[in-house]
């Protein structure tokens, strides 16, 4: 799909080829015309927009690219700074509207953007230095796989001199970015700079959103222009799908005739806001809701935790409702995974993804939020309010009693590790659960975090979930500060693990500190990439036979990660014993409360296989010097 798309922005395909490559692809009629309204303003048969959407300009590249970005809404570009780029930093002195927020790695700066746009389901604009790029790969996967919007943008070398081994020369620098984004471009001249800052947005912005990648040529920035500048509102066309009629009337029938329907939930339900309609839906037949399950979770809890009718991950072969008759996926990347017999319907914003991993009886591209709400309709018109009343009053009272029980059960077992020492992640759960505001945003990006989600509650009115699937380690402490950045009136707590803290090092605490950003940074420390040797030692190989950890202790030396803090301008302390934890946590909701980022080193028990063991391998290369320097 992406590639008609780019032969219509690049004006190499006309307006009826683009349609009907679309409809090629599987796209219904409705969502070919509204993927064609969504693109006019860009393709080569769009109309001049009025006069009064554009103004002309005359500036330097910087300038046009600062002015364009502003037009479009922009107020925060995230950066770490580079020489190349001195034309757009020259041109914020006198522009007050757009705030610069600096990062001191390009890893950190791509998960500060990052956390923003999941928080605010804005774009996210990064500008990094050409040579950093590969740094900021590694967090852009976060952004690609879980289809988050960004503009990443950096200054190359002078068009004349690409591939002359130049200073900090990076040939192709865009091609480098090609698998983890849904486009790039380089702008060619200084006069396509306001246009290709468009073209960018735009293509990041629509669903299935995701990472653009920008190349800006130094001299192209640096040399002047005169360019229109677009008023936003001229060329950012919400897409909101309706799905196809017919197929919503199929879809409303078979949940109405099913004997054991079940829904699918994913992370799209979250950029449509389509929980409430959600809700609704599985409330009026009282339909068990299942999460998205894959590898690594899901970013988002769009549906609450603890509604009677959520019964927790959907998994192939299920313990309740057992198997489905009828399997609705509403915006679950995994949800097509489905026994034999089940009738799947799947709806998607992504189109790409329909039908991607498993056959589908009937499918539909369409907007969440109008997809339910219209199939809630329609099963209104189906059946009268008494009918609907008891077939939803005795499938909720069923799935109640399943999920009531699974809780306590949780429950259950988390106050009987309450008491470990150093501190188990059940206690902290429920420490945090007991103490938090219900308006929390949960920043997580560690599985040992993710353990945590089933003692607590997400969703609804209640605390907020926000992580990434693919799990890249270095996300959580940058990202949670993109989210106070988005939501300053959200108390933001960030989780993660000792490794993912490694992984990023202090720098998203330096901006914490820099931009004066409230969050508690919660530090699982237990001196090991635990569930990766899990992971490792599950396979029963040699590492398993001996008690022998090759790869996972980080223990000797143990770092101070309190320490760590306060030397970049964060209050911190260490947490080692479970009597401990309360006081802890109430002072640094209390720093938060008063308007200072706080971390907590909490020592936290290794489980697992090979837990106990702090066998690693041991070397000295000062023991290998043959005289003392």
């Amino acid at each position: 799909m992406k590639e008609l798309i780019k032969q219509f922005l690049d004006d190499g395909l006309s307006r009826r080829k683009l349609m009907t490559g679309l409809s090629a692809l599987g796209m219904s009629s409705v969502a070919v015309k509204s993927m064609a309204q969504s693109l006019a303003p860009f393709g080569q048969a769009a109309a001049a927009p009025p006069a009064a959407a554009v103004r002309e300009m005359r500036g330097t590249g910087g300038a046009l690219f600062v002015q364009q970005l502003k037009a479009a809404g922009v107020e925060y570009i995230f950066f770490n700074p580079s020489t190349g780029d001195y034309p757009i930093f020259d041109a914020l002195v006198d522009e007050p509207g757009i705030q610069l927020i600096k990062g001191i790695h390009e890893g950190a700066v791509i998960a500060m953007a990052d956390g923003y746009a999941r928080a605010s389901g804005k774009t996210g604009v990064v500008i990094v230095a050409n040579i950093g790029l590969p740094n900021a790969m590694t967090q852009m996967i976060n952004s690609w796989k879980d289809q988050i919007p960004l503009l990443v943008a950096v200054a190359s070398v002078e068009q004349d001199g690409l591939g002359g081994d130049m200073f900090q020369d990076s040939d192709h620098s865009e091609t480098m970015t090609q698998p983890i984004t849904k486009w790039y471009w380089q702008a060619l001249t200084t006069a396509s700079v306001p246009a290709t800052v468009r073209r960018g947005m735009k293509f990041a912005s629509t669903p299935p959103c995701g990472p653009v990648f920008l190349s800006l040529p130094t001299n192209v920035l640096r040399e002047q222009a005169t360019a229109g500048i677009w008023d936003h509102s001229k060329f950012d066309v919400p897409m909101h799908i309706r799905p196809d009629k017919e197929s919503v009337e199929k879809t409303a029938r078979a949940l109405l005739e099913a004997k054991n329907p079940m829904i699918s939930i994913g992370d799209e339900l979250t950029w449509c806001r389509a929980g409430k309609e959600v809700v609704a839906l599985a409330e009026l037949l009282g339909i068990p809701v299942a999460g998205q399950y894959g590898p690594l979770g899901y970013w988002s809890r769009p549906f609450p935790t603890r509604h009677p009718l959520y019964i927790g991950p959907h998994l192939r072969d299920m313990r309740y409702p057992g198997k489905p008759d009828v399997l609705l996926n509403l915006g679950n990347r995994y949800g097509e995974r489905n026994a034999p017999g089940t009738t799947l319907i799947s709806v998607r914003l992504d189109p790409t993804s329909l039908s991607r991993s498993a056959p589908v009886d009937l499918g539909m591209v369409a907007d969440l939020k109008l997809a339910a709400a219209d199939i809630a309709d329609a099963i209104r018109s189906m059946a009268t309010a008494t009918r609907l009343k008891e077939i939803a009053e005795e499938r909720t009272a069923r799935t109640r009693a399943y999920s009531s029980e699974m809780w306590e059960l949780r429950q259950k077992i988390a106050r009987e590790n309450a008491d470990r020492n150093p501190v188990s992640l059940e206690r902290l759960a429920l420490e945090l659960e007991g103490t938090l505001d219900r308006d929390t945003c949960y920043v997580c990006d560690v599985d040992s975090g993710k353990t945590m989600d089933p003692l607590m509650s997400f969703g609804g009115d209640d605390k907020q979930y926000i992580g990434t699937s693919p799990s890249i380690l270095g996300w959580g402490m940058a990202a949670a500060f993109g989210v106070k950045l988005a939501r300053p009136d959200l108390p933001v707590i960030s989780i993660v693990g000792d490794g993912s803290f490694c992984f990023s090092g202090p720098q998203p605490l330096w901006s914490q500190a820099r931009y004066k950003a409230p969050v508690l940074n919660i530090v699982l420390n237990n001196h090991s990439y635990n569930n990766e040797r899990n992971r490792i030692w599950h396979y029963g190989g040699r590492q398993f036979q001996t008690g022998r950890d090759m790869t996972c202790y980080l223990g000797d030396p143990d770092i101070d990660y309190a320490k760590s803090a306060q030397a970049f301008g964060v209050e911190g302390e260490t947490v080692k014993e479970p009597g401990g934890l309360k006081d802890a946590v109430a002072r640094g909701r209390r720093a938060v409360a008063e308007g200072r980022p706080y971390l907590l080193d909490i020592h936290t028990y290794r489980d697992g296989i090979g837990a106990v063991s702090t066998w690693h391998p041991s070397y000295s290369v000062a023991d290998k010097r043959t005289r003392k320097v």
